[in-house]
């Protein structure tokens, strides 16, 4: 029974701040089965997707596993699936659509009892707070014009370690993908990408209104051609993670980290949410080694 309870809590606790991400819906239903003494089994539909995910909850996507969207003409789409895990290389005159699904985290990737918590959201679906578009600065509108394909993944969990995704963002040349990771190595950009989280934030009803949290350097693999990290972390109200907590209950934590890397002219932001405690180094480090394989 205090095994269920806590599980219950610390999904309805992800879910808290899933909503901020993906929409409330996740958060009603975690509540409910909170209420009856139950919890979703693995965290089902109560985990944090991708940050670029917009703030209604898209319909499942056709494709569980990825979705991207393109500049290129209509017909131009990913013809071939990639095997989970292989190491693939770019070929000359890929489209940005087939380079963006194939940057994408896939069950492959992520350790035994993994499950999937949160399918891709249909094609064509908007990033409206995406880093690489809205902080880097002057050369914003340049960098967006040179972006031919964006794709985000599905959403894998466990309960004893949170949950991942990840999207994809492809140029037209590295050299665009390079100062795009460059420009988010700055301050400036640091501070744009906490305030579009903390935007987040502030719109999900179900958190107090002063929940504010704060992006700060992290350690990054080495991989790809190129990577840096963050780490959010923030505090929020007992009472907001769990319903059955008190007043005085002292904070409770949630970390997400973020990791960019590039590889040719892609760029892969993954995203690792928890509550309480980040994930572990060796398993973070492991889950990007492999995604990374594939782009």
């Amino acid at each position: 029974m205090l095994r269920d309870r806590l599980l219950g809590v610390v999904c309805l606790g992800v879910a808290t701040v899933a909503a901020t991400w993906g929409g409330n819906g996740p958060l009603h239903r975690a509540s409910a089965l909170a209420a009856k003494g139950t919890h979703p089994a693995a965290h089902a539909d109560t985990v944090s997707p991708a940050l670029l995910s917009p703030d209604s909850g898209p319909a499942p996507a056709p494709d569980p596993s990825s979705t991207a969207t393109t500049a290129a003409p209509p017909s131009t789409t990913a013809s071939t699936a990639r095997a989970a895990g292989a190491t693939t290389t770019t070929r000359p005159g890929e489209a940005p659509a087939v380079l963006a699904r194939r940057a994408l985290l896939a069950q492959g990737d992520v350790p035994a009892g993994f499950v999937m918590t949160s399918p891709a959201p249909p094609d064509g679906t908007a990033a409206p707070d995406s880093p690489f578009e809205r902080c880097t600065a002057s050369d914003a509108a340049a960098l967006t014009a040179a972006i031919g394909a964006r794709a985000r993944s599905a959403t894998f969990a466990r309960p004893d370690t949170g949950s991942v995704s990840s999207s994809a963002v492809v140029f037209d040349q590295p050299a665009s993908a390079e100062k795009v990771l460059g420009q988010m190595t700055t301050p400036s950009a640091r501070s744009c990408f906490e305030g579009l989280i903390n935007a987040r934030l502030a719109r999900n009803p179900r958190l107090s209104q002063d929940a504010r949290g704060a992006l700060g350097p992290a350690p990054s693999p080495s991989v790809g051609d190129g990577a840096i990290a963050y780490r959010f972390d923030v505090r929020l109200p007992a009472e907001d993670v769990d319903p059955k907590a008190g007043s005085d209950d002292p904070p409770v934590r949630y970390v997400a980290d973020f990791l960019f890397v590039r590889k040719a002219r892609t760029l892969v932001l993954a995203e690792f949410d928890n509550l309480r405690q980040p994930w572990a180094d060796d398993v973070l480090r492991s889950v990007v080694t492999a995604l990374v394989a594939h782009v």
